[in-house]
């Protein structure tokens, strides 16, 4: 969480989210700063890959401090996604900046047991334009020996900074030579992912189907014209899904940015309200955030009613199969926990924050 006052950053420790329930421990963290809130947990142990240092670092909680465990130095920043390829290897991508404006990405594998890079490549993508030349690369997935890489590609833009080009790419690499075998265009959508260092934008369902969200909206991409949509690779296939579109933006008229999955073919969204914000500069700060539950085999979206919602980029839901558990920050500075029961769409509260709280960006549950 981040505090009112800009003392550091906090992590909260509790036992369970229930409304009775207090905070055992919290930790306070080196930094103030919003946009450093980069971890990554994973069975008991706190990573951070930032998109701003080329330093990859490994703590862990010891009673009430987060203590830095090792280090490592890689060879660039510029970090945006990441996946594991299972409990011990890590899979982190960045883009590179260079001078003649070919666009290079540079995959690392990590072993986060030994913190030693097992393989570390760079990966030329073609089809960069002299208008349309920055990388950004949203979304990694290893499926047996296939890398599979999507990204776009955007340019700067007066006062919001930079707009995306109307096409999506996903780039299927032979994970052992690093040689690319394809490259499939996609003209529905545009931005996958984001920046999942921060939040989440894809997953895989009981099945081991892929489901990720592009995210043209202001807040990312910038190219609003573009709908946010959902869409699907399935198991031990390298093409996305020609077939499988469910454009939320028209279902909804607005632009959403973070999809968490709930079980059961179900998926929560966190979406935006156009009418109550007047551009970015009030984006972050104005209570406009909603959450709505998408049925990924009939495309029915749902309103879920909580509180509304301010911030942007929160990696703040998380489900148990049973609930929905969302930490929002409403606009009667309340700081909580709210919970969706799954099964009868009742809504109830959860534990609450202290009220030093400004904004809790991020909730995980620590296995």
């Amino acid at each position: 969480m981040f505090n009112k006052d800009e003392s550091p950053t906090s992590f909260l420790l509790v036992q369970n989210l229930d409304e009775d329930e207090s905070p055992s421990v919290q930790i306070p963290l080196s930094t103030s700063r919003i946009r450093e809130r980069e971890y990554i947990q994973k069975k008991g142990f706190f990573y951070r890959l930032s998109s701003r240092t080329n330093v990859f670092t490994k703590y862990q909680v010891r009673g009430a401090e987060l203590v830095l465990i090792d280090s490592l130095q890689l060879s660039n920043p510029n970090f945006e996604t990441f996946s594991w390829k299972d409990d011990a290897h890590l899979l982190a991508v960045s883009r590179e900046e260079i001078a003649d404006k070919k666009s290079q990405a540079r995959v690392y594998q990590i072993n986060v047991k030994e913190m030693k890079i097992v393989k570390e490549e760079t990966i030329v993508l073609p089809f960069a334009t002299q208008q349309y030349w920055a990388l950004h690369v949203g979304l990694v997935d290893l499926d047996k020996d296939d890398l599979w890489l999507a990204y776009s590609f955007f340019k700067s833009k007066g006062k919001y900074g930079h707009t995306t080009s109307d096409t999506t790419y996903y780039a299927t690499i032979n994970y052992g030579n690093f040689q690319l075998k394809s490259i499939q265009k996609e003209v529905r959508s545009t931005y996958p992912g984001g920046f999942n260092i921060i939040q989440s934008y894809s997953f895989k369902d009981e099945q081991g189907d892929y489901y990720f969200m592009t995210n043209p909206g202001i807040a990312l991409g910038n190219n609003i014209k573009r709908p946010t949509a959902i869409f699907r690779k399935k198991k031990d296939q390298h093409l996305v899904d020609e077939d499988y579109m469910i454009n939320i933006s028209e279902s909804i008229g607005n632009h959403a940015y973070g999809i968490w999955y709930a079980g059961d073919g179900k998926a929560v969204i966190r979406n935006e309200q156009r009418t109550l914000f007047k551009d970015f500069s009030d984006y972050h700060s104005v209570y406009q955030f909603e959450y709505r539950l998408v049925d990924l085999k009939s495309g029915k979206i749902e309103k879920i009613p909580f509180p509304l919602d301010k911030g942007t980029q929160k990696e703040n839901v998380w489900s148990d199969r049973r609930y929905v558990y969302a930490a929002i920050d409403d606009s009667n500075d309340e700081h909580r926990v709210w919970k969706y029961n799954l099964q009868t769409k009742e809504v109830s509260k959860g534990i609450k924050l202290p009220n030093t709280t400004n904004y809790t960006v991020r909730l995980d549950y620590l296995k």
